[in-house]
């Protein structure tokens, strides 16, 4: 009877924790889903850059499906460990037995029925299995490990598009801008051109020049803000909240310095690039599979015991049994010689994917750093064309508020103030962008001085 209660305590405690681990895992489940905060198009907010950041980090189910992701790597760990847990299995079995009595000494037939039932219970536990179930719980973990990098990369990888939907907003409202002072130039040129018209002083060629610019200017605005919605609608997606859209962003496109060699930047990367990082992880789970399959080759040390209680029956006899046993478990050589095969030539390309990945990240890190030496160079250069399209039109606009310039000159000097707003706004997004690219690949935010390009 000691041994019966052993098994039965031994049930109860599996199950208890069992339920104590789904307990805590709902539990963990229903805090997650209450920090979700809810926003409603009632209500106006204003975001900044890092706002959008932790919003995108809390909604975006992305994120969430990488870090559920993980955690079904992580289980694999236990699952792993879970050999040497206790193997329990139950049973009761009923029967109804007939007995034929006959003979001198008996009826000529007579029947007789007996009802027995028979709880059996049984269990087994693993005691050593030469190091099998630890190499595989050692590859199991290694690579859940690889999976919260890749987790990290893929938030690094979100985090720069929330970077460059924010900043692609930011230029849509220069844009934007733009356009409505245009159209107010417009407007006011419209004036002069019908005023002097009247005086007799410009032809009707100007009106209509100047109602001409007026209409296309209007066609460039709505054009503008339908790209600033649409800007919003791709952030709003990224951040999680694809149906909330009533906000404001409370940055400007910047120009501040960032002066760190390429030298520096590629060390950083290669110690702290998520995606680096996984894949080594990824080169000690292969070796640590390689390990495992080797172990097959080896047997296991188990115990085992059962217990039948057999008040139910006929004879009231119980029975009971313990003992350990090596065992083999349908060892097939050839078989465990393939797997290792296969191990090892899995070892050998995870060596092959890190030195891959680690040249990949060397070229867009290279990649990046020149592009974003040449991002300050196009916005000292698009500053200087600003400057002096400003300058040139400020004399047109001036000649011909005089009466001195015509229609054509005005509009050629409209044009080009116009177009160097719009090319340096865009050289300021793309420094901006770049900018973030750059900080994607290395993996660590970049530290900006407080001077800007242009002082």
């Amino acid at each position: 009877m000691k041994l019966y209660k052993k098994i039965i305590l031994t049930l109860f405690i599996c199950l208890f924790f069992v339920q104590t681990s789904l307990a805590i895992t709902d539990n963990s489940e229903k805090v997650q889903q209450n920090a979700i905060k809810e926003y409603s198009n009632d209500t106006h907010s204003i975001f900044s850059l890092k706002d959008c950041v932790n919003i995108a980090i809390e909604r975006n189910p992305m994120i969430r499906s990488y870090i559920y992701n993980e955690q079904v790597y992580k289980s694999k760990i236990g699952q792993e460990w879970a050999n040497f847990f206790p193997k329990i299995s139950a049973g009761l079995d009923l029967s109804r037995t007939g007995n034929h009595y006959s003979g001198d000494n008996a009826p000529y037939r007579n029947m007789s029925y007996t009802m027995g039932y028979v709880p059996t219970i049984s269990a087994g536990m693993m005691l050593f299995d030469f190091g099998k179930t630890k190499a595989s719980a050692d590859y199991a973990k290694r690579v859940y490990e690889s999976k919260k990098e890749d987790t990290k990369e893929n938030i690094n990888t979100i985090i720069y598009d929330i970077k460059s939907a924010y900043f692609n907003i930011l230029f849509a409202q220069a844009q934007v801008q733009v356009y409505e002072d245009t159209v107010k130039d417009y407007e006011l040129q419209l004036n002069q051109a019908e005023s002097f018209y009247k005086l007799g002083k410009k032809a009707k060629l100007d009106v209509v020049t100047a109602e001409y610019n007026l209409g296309k200017a209007k066609l460039n605005l709505v054009a503008a803000k339908n790209v600033l919605q649409v800007a919003h609608v791709e952030l709003s997606q990224i951040m999680g909240i694809p149906e909330y859209i009533n906000y404001e962003l409370s940055d400007e496109l910047t120009l501040n310095k960032y002066d760190e060699s390429f030298e520096n930047l590629i060390k950083i990367a290669y110690d702290v690039r998520p995606e680096l990082v996984s894949s080594k992880k990824m080169i000690d789970a292969a070796k640590m599979n390689l390990r495992a399959k080797r172990r097959n080759y080896t047997p296991s040390l188990d115990i085992y015991g059962s217990y039948e209680n057999g008040l139910g029956n006929k004879y009231n006899v119980s029975s009971g049994q313990i003992g350990v046993q090596l065992n083999y478990s349908e060892l097939n050589i050839m078989k465990v010689k393939k797997q290792v095969d296969e191990a090892k030539a899995e070892y050998n390309k995870s060596l092959a994917d890190y030195d891959y990945t680690k040249d990949t990240i060397y070229l867009n890190v290279k990649k990046n750093y020149l592009e974003l030496q040449t991002a300050k160079e196009s916005i000292i250069i698009a500053k200087l064309a600003l400057d002096e399209a400003k300058e040139q039109y400020r004399q047109v606009t001036g000649r011909y508020k005089a009466g001195v310039g015509d229609a054509i000159e005005l509009k050629d000097g409209e044009n080009t103030y116009l177009n160097a707003r719009l090319d340096f706004y865009n050289a300021m997004l793309n420094y901006n962008v770049t900018a973030a690219s750059l900080e994607k690949e290395v993996g660590v935010p970049l530290v900006f001085s407080d001077e800007t390009i242009l002082e």
